[in-house]
């Protein structure tokens, strides 16, 4: 690992055919963040092997700005690997992962970095107040009311689209599962890694252009491919809670 003296903050944002929304979203986040007293940040956007001018765009922007950077997929390797690279690639001592469609203001970075110095390893953001369409907070609630069931998550928003993550979590931290609720999964690699999870509020706002990756009418086959998810989830947590007890048997046997 470099030994490169990081900055502060560093946003990933996940893009992927959002050529209408990339420049604003990260033209806000420079805005944001600049107005942030004494914040040493930067920003890499994550090109999901977009087929539009995103990648393009993004290259613009780094050109433009050292603080920025891109790092292109080959293709769409879907959500859960952009999370991944975002999460291994961003510089920072703390890097947030976040949706590059605009719903998001970097203006509510400090919260998360405050949640980190209050001793936080992975923060979670809640859309309090969503504007999202109606399938989505339909998907969205039962996925937090059966996430909340079967992995034991306190969590209001599992899958949010900004989360914050101490810098040597970042690089530890496995994505597995290939599907493009990674929340729970983040959730339960830290529940069995020991790492503490924080959630704070964050605004939300509408998606002005673009498409979500969500279609309603792939919503029933989504709903199965996530309670195969979730059980094979509470699987692992629960492998990795008896591997605990087996080992902390055979310390108190010696």
């Amino acid at each position: 690992m470099s030994t490169e003296k990081q900055p502060r903050l560093g946003v990933a944002f996940l893009a992927y055919n959002e050529e209408e929304l990339i420049a604003k979203t990260v033209a806000e986040a420079v805005a944001s963040l600049s107005a942030v007293p004494g914040l040493d940040w930067r920003i890499l956007v994550v090109d999901d092997g977009s087929r539009d001018r995103t990648g393009e765009i993004a290259d613009s922007l780094a050109r433009e700005d050292p603080r920025i950077s891109v790092f292109h997929h080959d293709g769409n390797k879907g959500y859960a690997v952009a999370t991944e690279t975002a999460l291994r690639n961003s510089p920072g001592e703390v890097v947030m992962v976040v949706d590059g469609d605009g719903q998001h203001t970097m203006a509510d970075a400090p919260r998360f970095l405050e949640a980190i110095d209050a001793g936080a390893d992975v923060v979670f953001g809640w859309k309090k107040k969503r504007h999202d369409p109606f399938a989505r907070l339909v998907l969205s609630k039962g996925l937090n009311t059966f996430s909340h069931a079967l992995l034991g998550s306190p969590l209001h928003d599992i899958n949010g689209g900004c989360r914050a993550f101490r810098r040597d979590v970042a690089r530890r931290i496995e994505i597995r599962h290939r599907i493009n609720f990674v929340g729970d999964e983040i959730y339960a690699r830290c529940r069995i890694a020991g790492w503490k999870v924080a959630e704070v509020v964050v605004r939300h706002f509408p998606r002005e252009a673009g498409q979500s990756i969500h279609r309603p009418w792939k919503m029933l086959g989504t709903i199965q491919r996530v309670f195969k998810y979730l059980f094979d989830l509470k699987g692992e947590m629960r492998r990795a809670e008896q591997l605990k007890r087996v080992a902390s048997e055979r310390r108190g046997a010696r």
